[in-house]
């Protein structure tokens, strides 16, 4: 189980915010989940990283979307490839 994981199905949320994180709700946190979170840091960031993936609209315009977890981002990557033109 990833560390992300671990956080998510303890009911907390958790986002990327730039080169950090958020915890939602923050209050419900326990010194231990404070503990595991600050010795976790750098791989909660990657995983959260690594759930971006670029998707293009059928016009091209570029979105960033947070898949639900790697099996979801791969499926996404899978069914929208960047294409180089659109509309031939």
């Amino acid at each position: 189980m990833t560390a992300l994981s671990k956080i998510r199905e303890s009911g907390l949320n958790v986002d990327l915010e730039g080169d950090s994180f958020k915890i939602t709700p923050s209050s419900k946190l326990t010194e231990n989940q404070r503990d595991f979170l600050k010795s976790h840091k750098a791989e909660i960031i990657g995983e959260l990283k690594s759930l971006l993936v670029l998707c293009y609209s059928p016009s091209g315009l570029c979105y960033e979307i947070e898949a639900q977890d790697q099996d979801h981002a791969q499926w996404l990557k899978k069914m929208n490839p960047k294409r180089s033109s659109y509309g031939e």
